[in-house]
Order: structure tokens, then C-alpha cells, then sequence
């Protein structure tokens, strides 16, 4: 038996909540009430919703406010938000309510049917977002655990996979450990003098695609980026998402060549024009649409014509290199060198 969706409804006018209890249990959904925002807030803590409908005037804690608290939690920052309001119906509001993390914004009196659809159109997002994280959990997870067994192998005293540090959003690793990685590789490389190469990544106006989609398919994409990047890596290679739309990847034991070819087929891979499609089916297009979503790349390499004296050094050079492709156009690739 398929499950029945839960919605909390959030109103302290008691009509209204009957009215959308009634509407939403006709349309087969589990509903549950409350009468403000604090209430909300424990009823969506101890209850994990599938989505909440908030209303925006209350007393006790109003709806801005209360969204902006679900959004900070770790237990509902995932659940869709619907702000569904009388009184703010001014421009100003509705963008304040997207700045502070609501997932739509609808105005009263609504249309029954137009309700009914955004409810099903933000779950059905929720869910492929839900998926696509598992996926890149499941696939960083398995990564780690292979480069454990390697590590095992080659019987080396590297104990740093017990506490890893891991991007919340992505499931890749995260800022901080990426420079714990790269430095106890770019030691190894020169211990038994290995090359070793790295990656920086941006995606091409990441800025002016969260502009025109909003914030949550800006995640999506960066989710699905994060999956392309883990499935066309080796196991040995250590990914990382920097900040916003910027990724790393740490390639060990891997010359020039092999750097720039492991760059530039990344890429291609990255360059794709549907990262939206499914994401989008069921709402109303964009005027001034992103039709594609391209990444500029840069590399560096130990050891290159350069002599490269720490992986801070490193990491500059590919710095370097990933500003030159983006002013040399976007979407292109190029290493260091000493022309840069």
C-alpha cells in the first residue's frame, strides 16, 4: 500500500485549518494542525512531516519566523515550506520568505488545485533530492571504505578515516579535510616520490543560475555535479567540495598528462544541459533560463617544470590555472605552467 504523505497545516484561524484538513484528506494526504509557529516548529521536530503549510500572521511566533527555524534544524531544514498568507502579500515579503528558506510562497485566498499541485510538484522534488543524497553518500562510502582497503594493503600507518569530515549537502568531504588530504598525499608524493596532481573546479555563473531557479535547485544541481564527479573518478582519488559551486579533487600518483586527462574528461562529463529537467517538470519555465551549466577547470602537478615546495604551493598553482580558463572564456580546462 503506498504511503500516505504527511502535511502539517499551520494557521491559528481554526476555519482555515478545517478548510485545508479537509481539502488535503480528500487528495488522500495524513494531515496534521497547529495553531503557531512555536507549535510547528515541535509538532514538525517530533513528527517529521513530508511538508508544512505555514501561515505567515500569528501570535506566539509567526510564520517567517518559524520557517527560519525549521530551516536552521538539522532534523527539518530538509522538509518543504510553504508560506500561505493573507497579509504579506507584498513583493518585499514574498522575497524575504525565499531569503529565509521557504520553499514556495502563495497568497489567500488560493486556488484549491493550484495548492494540490505545488504540494505534489515540492514533494516530488524533496524525494529526488532525498535520493540523489543517498546516492552520493552510498558512492563517498564506498569510496572511503575501498581506499581504506588499499590503504590496509600497502600496510601504511594512515588512521585519519575515522572521523571524517563530510559536506552536508554532497556528501563529499569538506573544506577542512580536503587540506588534511592534501597534505598527507602531497608528504607521500614526496616520500616515495610520486607524482601528484590536482583539480580545481568551478561551475561556469553558478551565481546567475541560483538568481533565476532559487536556491533549492541550485543544491540539486550542485548534488548532481558532486554525483557526476564521484562516478567518473578513480577510487584512489579524494574529492571535495571547497565552498558554494567549487570542488577539488586530489589525484595521487599522477603525472601531467594524467592529470590534465582526468581533468578534461571530468569536464565533459560536467558539461550538460539537463541538469533541470526533471527538477522543473510540473512548474512554469523561466523567462531568462540557464540553458546550460558548464565548469572551468584548472591542475596543477608535483613534480612539473616548476619546483613545487608545499601543497599550499600546489594548490595556488591549480588556483592559477582555473583563473585563466575562466578568462579565457569558461568551460575549458588548463594546467599550470610557467606561463601562467
Amino acid at each position: 500500500m503506498k504511503r500516505m504523505h504527511k502535511v502539517l497545516v499551520v494557521d491559528d484561524n481554526q476555519d482555515m485549518v478545517e478548510t485545508l484538513e479537509r481539502l488535503l484528506s480528500f487528495y488522500q494526504f495524513n494531515v496534521l494542525t497547529a495553531l503557531n509557529g512555536q507549535e510547528a516548529v515541535e509538532r514538525a521536530i517530533d513528527e517529521q512531516p513530508d511538508i508544512i503549510i505555514l501561515d505567515a500572521h500569528m501570535p506566539v511566533m509567526d510564520g517567517f519566523t518559524a520557517c527560519k527555524k525549521l530551516k536552521s534544524l538539522k532534523r527539518t531544514q530538509e522538509i518543504p515550506v510553504v508560506i500561505l498568507t493573507a497579509k504579506y502579500v507584498d513583493a518585499e515579503s514574498r522575497a524575504s520568505g525565499f531569503e529565509i528558506g521557504a520553499d514556495d510562497y502563495l497568497l489567500k485566498p488560493f486556488n484549491s488545485k493550484e495548492l494540490v499541485n505545488r504540494i505534489k510538484t515540492l514533494l516530488k522534488k524533496s524525494q529526488v533530492m532525498k535520493a540523489l543524497k543517498r546516492e552520493n553518500e552510498e558512492l563517498a562510502k564506498k569510496q572511503k571504505q575501498m581506499f581504506r582497503d588499499l590503504e590496509n594493503a600497502r600496510k601504511t600507518d594512515t588512521t585519519h578515516a575515522e572521523n571524517l569530515a563530510i559536506d552536508n549537502l554532497t556528501g563529499l568531504y569538506s573544506k577542512q579535510y580536503f587540506w588534511t588530504r592534501l597534505r598527507e598525499e602531497y608528504n607521500r608524493a614526496l616520500r616515495y616520490d610520486h607524482g601528484i596532481s590536482l583539480i580545481l573546479i568551478d561551475i561556469d555563473s553558478f551565481g546567475r543560475f541560483n538568481d533565476v531557479y532559487g536556491h533549492q535547485i541550485g543544491d540539486y544541481v550542485l548534488m548532481k555535479m558532486a554525483n557526476i564527479i564521484l562516478n567518473n573518478t578513480r577510487v584512489s582519488d579524494i574529492v571535495a567540495r571547497l565552498e558554494g559551486a567549487y570542488f577539488a579533487v586530489i589525484l595521487p600518483q599522477t603525472d601531467v598528462q594524467g592529470g590534465f586527462f582526468e581533468a578534461e574528461r571530468l569536464r565533459v562529463s560536467l558539461n550538460q544541459n539537463n541538469y533541470v529537467d526533471e527538477f522543473l517538470e510540473g512548474t512554469r519555465r523561466r523567462r531568462n533560463e540557464v540553458k546550460q551549466v558548464t565548469a572551468s577547470i584548472g591542475v596543477s602537478t608535483h613534480p612539473d617544470e616548476r619546483k613545487v615546495n608545499s601543497e599550499k604551493e600546489l594548490f595556488d598553482q591549480a588556483k592559477k590555472a582555473l583563473d585563466r580558463a575562466k578568462a579565457g572564456g569558461r568551460n575549458k580546462t588548463f594546467t599550470f605552467s610557467k606561463e601562467v
